[in-house]
């Protein structure tokens, strides 16, 4: 899934636009797809506070390439 975002964090932590309506429908998924962020290396942010619902970004596409994240630990 192509996931939109303002901005995102070195563990995959994106910053969406407020109205939560991704995690919502990703937490009814019985499998987990790949999260895909598209964004420029400018919107990345030094940390993305992220709340227990808060599903993590596989990668993210920008100019400068591909980043992958470590699955998130509990």
């Amino acid at each position: 899934i192509l996931m939109p975002l303002l901005g995102f964090d070195s563990r995959g932590t994106r910053l969406g636009y407020g109205g939560g309506y991704y995690d919502r429908t990703l937490e009814k998924l019985r499998k987990k797809p790949r999260l895909i962020g598209l964004a420029f290396a400018a919107q990345e942010l030094e940390m993305v506070p992220r709340e227990p619902h808060d599903v993590p970004l596989d990668m993210v596409v920008t100019e400068k390439g591909v980043r992958s994240f470590e699955p998130a630990t509990a």
